[in-house]
């Protein structure tokens, strides 16, 4: 896959593949389950965080994911130049706050394929296949970086009028229907799915509640998830036992 950045205005190719290369990751989608969670636990080191859409809003987040416009999303989320921010490259000149989407900070773009099956989802391509949701843009691009490990919170996959994602928004009636019968399409992919993610070594956790998708993959709580993949990452600095630099100019006159 092949990430395009804007420097100066100009187009440089930019290779990112395995970038996290054999790392988890919690994948956040924008469920009003995550009211009920104490985020705090994904605000620190050893957990990497991706949300999509307009959930980097609520969740703490090192990676982003836009499939859509940049007006559909915060502009502060946008401008915020400490998380990496992943959009479809056709949407580059839209403007954000005056400015191109592709000059903003820490930005990067790519192309899009709708010519894909279930059984090629994760084959090494230039592009993202594109099934008009977020979602799939997201495991294909979490992937790529290197993640094998991808929890899922805030992916209920349900949605209703008075209760439609964990920041606030004003769908219609319409539109809120119009999500039910892409959710309803999406678990019917991620259970055909599973046996082409574990063929490419790729293992999805659902750490949702009530989600369908706990029928069909390991599921677990968030504070057991958070546990379960800092289980062998360092408790503390420790900085008292990091030798000074001058050590090792002394091991090498004697």
């Amino acid at each position: 896959m092949m990430f395009y950045h804007y420097p100066k205005g100009y187009r440089v190719p930019v290779d990112l593949d395995n970038t996290y290369e054999g790392q988890s990751c919690f994948l956040a989608g924008g469920s009003p389950t995550l009211l009920n969670e104490d985020l705090t636990v994904l605000d620190q080191p050893g957990i990497t965080v991706m949300a999509m859409n307009n959930t980097a809003s609520v969740v703490p987040t090192q990676l982003w994911v836009g499939g859509d416009k940049p007006m559909c999303y915060s502009p502060r989320i946008l401008l915020d130049g400490r998380m990496k921010h992943f959009g479809v490259i056709s949407r580059r000149d839209f403007e954000v706050a005056g400015l191109p989407w592709k000059h903003l900070p820490n930005t990067y773009f790519f192309g899009t394929k709708e010519s894909f099956t279930l059984g090629t989802f994760l084959n090494p391509d230039r592009d993202v296949a594109w099934w008009k949701n977020t979602f799939y843009m997201a495991l294909q691009i979490a992937y790529r970086l290197g993640f094998r490990k991808i929890y899922l919170i805030g992916c209920q996959f349900k949605i209703e009028t008075d209760a439609q994602y964990a920041y606030v928004a004003n769908l219609s009636d319409k539109q809120v229907n119009w999500n039910k019968r892409t959710y309803s399409g999406l678990v019917a992919n991620m259970k055909h799915l599973k046996p082409h993610f574990e063929q490419h070594g790729l293992e999805i956790i659902s750490c949702t509640p009530d989600s369908p998708l706990n029928d069909i993959y390991r599921n677990l709580t968030l504070p057991e998830a958070t546990k379960e993949i800092l289980q062998d990452f360092p408790q503390d600095y420790d900085t008292q036992a990091c030798p000074h630099s001058s050590v090792f100019g002394e091991q090498k006159e004697k």
